[in-house]
């Protein structure tokens, strides 16, 4: 085997080494960003509950007989 010949099949096991190492990180890298992407979207659901309950209950309050009451009181 020539020195051109083991170089060159030196350097394809290099290339062959690191790609087994780096699907495997990649993949999972990619995993995690879904699952990101997944937590992410459930928080931005969450929150939008939580504001949208907060908008009613505002609602709510400021329909109610007692905020009435108040607004009257500071007009006096």
């Amino acid at each position: 085997m020539s020195r051109t010949d083991e170089v060159h099949r030196i350097t394809e096991n290099v290339y062959k080494s690191i790609m087994e190492q780096f699907n495997p990180c990649l993949r999972n890298f990619i995993a995690m960003g879904k699952n990101y992407e997944k937590a992410l979207s459930s928080v931005t659901f969450a929150a939008k509950g939580y504001f949208d309950a907060l908008v009613r209950m505002g609602e709510l309050a400021s329909e109610s007989q007692g905020s009435k009451d108040l607004g009257e009181s500071q007009h006096l």
